[in-house]
């Protein structure tokens, strides 16, 4: 991501356009970077992806937070470069954010991923992401 939010706002633009509540962007090489405004997951055969910061990501809080949560849960999680294809026949997609936090994907570029509804993995991160934050324990360290 860069000051320039321009291609997102584009982007955002034409995807309600098109029916559709956000986009997928892509870095310069064609690999699924992130959508306009969250970080993005996919889930194949119980294993976590999710793009590196090297596709020119916003690496977020939330994302973090998420990707901890996964491993704390017995989940291996990847970062790698994801192309559209995986992501589109991925067994689950989700996004986070800091507005969003755990939102499921169940549909991209009219194509549905998985049975159209939110994955077993997606629904345990969002239902122990939900718990975490409700700790008193957790919080963020600034300076």
């Amino acid at each position: 991501k860069s000051l320039n939010y321009l291609n997102s706002i584009l982007a955002k633009l034409e995807a309600i356009n098109a029916g559709a509540d956000d986009a997928v962007m892509l870095d310069d090489r064609g690999f699924v970077a992130e959508t306009t405004s969250t970080n993005i997951f996919m889930v194949r055969d119980g294993v976590i992806a999710t793009p590196p910061p090297t596709t020119g990501i916003l690496p977020g809080i939330t994302r973090a937070f998420v990707m901890r949560l996964a491993r704390k849960l017995g989940y291996q999680v990847e970062e790698r470069e994801i192309t559209p294809f995986e992501l589109i026949t991925a067994d689950e997609v989700f996004v986070t954010g800091t507005g969003a936090e755990i939102l499921p994907v169940t549909k991209i570029a009219g194509r549905i991923i998985g049975d159209g509804k939110a994955g077993k993995i997606t629904l345990k991160l969002m239902e122990e992401f939900e718990k975490e934050c409700k700790n008193p324990a957790n919080g963020v360290k600034v300076y």
